[in-house]
């Protein structure tokens, strides 16, 4: 910790004295020798952390708020807080944004000089149609030497949540909305021809030939100038439409049309017509938002967005590059509140073991990675919060004791998550939860390319959200998505309203995904209007048992529960597999009395009864169909079928309307965020 000087530790002092206990207060423009007073702010998030450390440890058990003035903090480290910054139930530890003023904590730097670009060898590498519409800038004249990487995605698991991963991918920012790294086509994917490397591998169930190495043909000859790129990448699903991922270039060849990618290859290989995208292509910024940066010069081409000009745009570039701005480590009763993150490579939060840290209001948005992860402790949460474009994901928590069935009591209520996943484009949802005993509720997540929730775990409780327009471009994916473990039990998801989820491909899109022996889970009084896509429905089931499907409206789509019935021979086979028998008996015991008392349903031999799941009472308005692929296995009753006769699904849902049908009420006013102070402002 710096040394606090005594005129400092002084004011301290006199502040520990009042009743009401400490204030601080802290300006973009004070500074850190001060005081920490309205007259004399301290200036910085670590100076004020080192002030709160002196009065702390003068005068322990005393409430301490900091007071941020609006403005811009700039952060060039990561800031952590470890045990000491602690507080306490009766006297919490709190760092405020100062009434109707907005501070925040920035990773980026404002680039400034921009001049059209008129060097005749570097407009001979563009289309005519945009020459004296771009403009070049000199990123080491600006003060920026580190340019990372245009698509690094180090993969994070397990112990990394807690060490992270540096970011390394920038992102140019013009007035607050991200730009475009130069790519073809603009928008969506080309299809590949023939999949080339000397290695076939093996069919899968959807027969189609592909090969392990990263080889393939290229069937438009426009991309023959791609061969003149520094650094061409791609990205793309290379072979399943539920796994992307970026590769780049190893050569480009224009005599026989033949892309050749770097190691290491795609896990899973690469098959004929696969569909992908160019980036990180200097000579494809044809189109206003698209820039591009050579790492070999340091400078940086931008197309402006129409009606921009670059001298009187608010143009960023994100250069945080530590794997958090904040992390909180061993904390307890300490609040954020209303305090504002923005523009970092990585992620911005970090908060792990400790106990009642809470995220109240606080606005998270532009980062490379994720938003906020939790990892260990006890009843952290997020209240009133407002997350927004993350190339990975918002939230990632992870608590509790599965083997005990003991709770973390984690949440996240009344918060916005959209614009997720736009760099990785699959698995990085808006909240993904591992563990036990942890509640998402009253929130808002919108806008992703996958799926809002992963859910790994046990006795989470997901009710009265709003999720729509997900899983709008991978395959095989729902809303949420649970995968592969039956001794996963004990999630109720209730109350939640489900709108136009209707991506994927080839299997399709659901508002409720439980693939591959997903068990023991409670859907009951949600709404799904418009959700499913090929093979799925509302809700899909493949593969699992003892799930129960009761009081939901379906409205307007395709079905309304898909089934993937594995039959009882493929469910006693796949019992017997190693890994399942891992999940079921080693990393957690389904034996155990915990378990067997939590969950009646296991009382039974859990390798009789495959895909009996239950499906009643529940009210199905203009969907083509209620049922795909139902079995006699399956509990079915009161399923009522109507036409909506151009009603919305609301005239459906009031307690008098479901009374009719055998319907317990469905709480629809109580469903999405309340009082959150970013919303409203919308």
């Amino acid at each position: 910790m710096k040394r606090i000087s005594c005129f400092l530790l002084g004011a301290l002092l006199l502040f520990a004295s009042c009743n009401e206990g400490v204030r601080l207060y802290v300006s973009a423009d004070g500074n850190d020798r001060h005081a920490g007073t309205k007259s004399e702010p301290l200036q910085s998030l670590e100076g004020a952390r080192n002030a709160v450390r002196a009065v702390l440890k003068e005068k322990p058990g005393r409430k301490v708020t900091v007071y941020f003035r609006g403005g811009e903090y700039p952060l060039e480290k990561t800031v952590k807080l470890t045990a000491e910054d602690s507080g306490s139930e009766q006297a919490p530890v709190v760092y405020r944004a100062a009434d109707g003023e907005t501070p925040v904590f920035t990773g980026s730097k404002v680039i400034t000089q921009w001049t059209r670009l008129e060097d005749a060898d570097a407009l001979a590498g563009l289309d005519p149609a945009v020459h004296g519409k771009v403009y070049v800038t000199d990123l080491r004249a600006a003060g920026v030497t580190d340019f990372g990487d245009p698509t690094d995605e180090q993969k994070m698991t397990g112990i990394e949540y807690e060490l992270g991963i540096p970011g390394r991918r920038p992102d140019l920012i013009c007035n607050g909305q991200l730009q475009t790294l130069a790519r073809w086509p603009n928008r969506g994917f080309v299809r590949a021809g023939k999949a080339r490397g000397d290695t076939e591998l093996p069919k899968t169930y959807i027969a189609v030939h592909g090969t392990k190495e990263g080889v393939f043909e290229y069937l438009d000859a426009y991309q023959d100038r791609w061969a003149q790129e520094e650094d061409v990448r791609l990205g793309g699903y290379w072979y399943w439409d539920w796994s992307d991922e970026y590769q780049a270039a190893e050569r480009w060849d224009t005599a026989t049309r033949t892309a050749y990618l770097r190691e290491p290859f795609h896990r899973s290989g690469f098959k004929d017509s696969l569909r992908y995208f160019g980036l990180n292509l200097y000579c494809e910024i044809d189109s206003p938002g698209e820039w591009y940066l050579s790492r070999s010069s340091g400078k940086l081409y931008w197309y402006p967005p129409e009606g921009v000009d670059p001298a009187q745009a608010e143009v960023r570039l994100s250069c945080f590059g530590d794997p958090y701005m904040l992390v909180a480590e061993d904390c307890s009763y300490l609040t954020l509140d209303g305090l504002t993150f923005r523009d970092g490579r990585g992620s911005a939060v970090l908060i792990h073991g400790g106990a009642h840290m809470l995220l109240s209001g606080c606005r998270i948005e532009r980062f490379g990675r994720d938003g906020v992860h939790i990892t260990g402790g006890t009843a952290h949460g997020a209240n009133g919060c407002y997350l927004s474009t993350f190339g990975h994901g918002g939230f990632k928590i992870v608590g509790g004791d599965r083997k005990t069935l003991t709770p973390c009591g984690h949440f996240v209520e009344h918060t916005a998550v959209e614009n997720f996943s736009l760099f990785q484009r699959t698995y990085e949802p808006a909240v993904h939860l591992t563990g036990c005993g942890i509640r998402i509720a009253n929130n808002r997540f919108r806008h992703s390319s996958s799926s809002a929730m992963r859910l790994e775990g046990n006795d989470f409780l997901v009710e009265y959200n709003e999720v729509s327009q997900v899983v709008n471009e991978s395959d095989d994916q729902g809303g949420i998505d649970m995968w592969y473990n039956p001794s996963y039990r004990g999630v109720v998801i209730r109350y939640n309203r489900w709108s136009d989820i209707a991506g994927g491909t080839r299997h399709g899109a659901a508002g409720v995904r439980f693939d591959d022996m997903i068990s023991g889970m409670s859907v009951f009084g949600n709404l799904f209007e418009r959700c499913g896509a090929a093979d799925f429905g509302g809700v899909q089931i493949h593969g699992g048992k003892d799930n129960r499907i009761e009081n939901n409206v379906f409205y307007q789509c395709p079905f309304a529960v898909t089934f993937s019935s594995w039959g009882e021979e493929r469910w006693q086979r796949e019992l017997d597999n190693p890994d399942v028998r891992k999940k079921l008996y080693q990393e957690v015991d389904i034996r155990s009395e915990a378990y067997q008392q939590k969950y009646p349903e296991l009382k039974n031999d859990i390798r009789q009864n495959a895909d009996a799941n239950i499906v009643t009472d529940n009210l199905i308005v203009s969907c083509k169909q209620t049922f795909r692929n139902k079995q006699d296995c399956q509990t079915v009753r009161n399923n009522t079928e109507l036409d909506a006769g151009g009603k919305g699904i609301e005239a459906f849902c009031t307690p008098e309307e479901l009374a009719k049908y055998g319907l317990q009420p469905i709480p629809v006013a109580e469903i999405g965020p309340k009082k959150n102070r970013w919303l409203e402002t919308q």
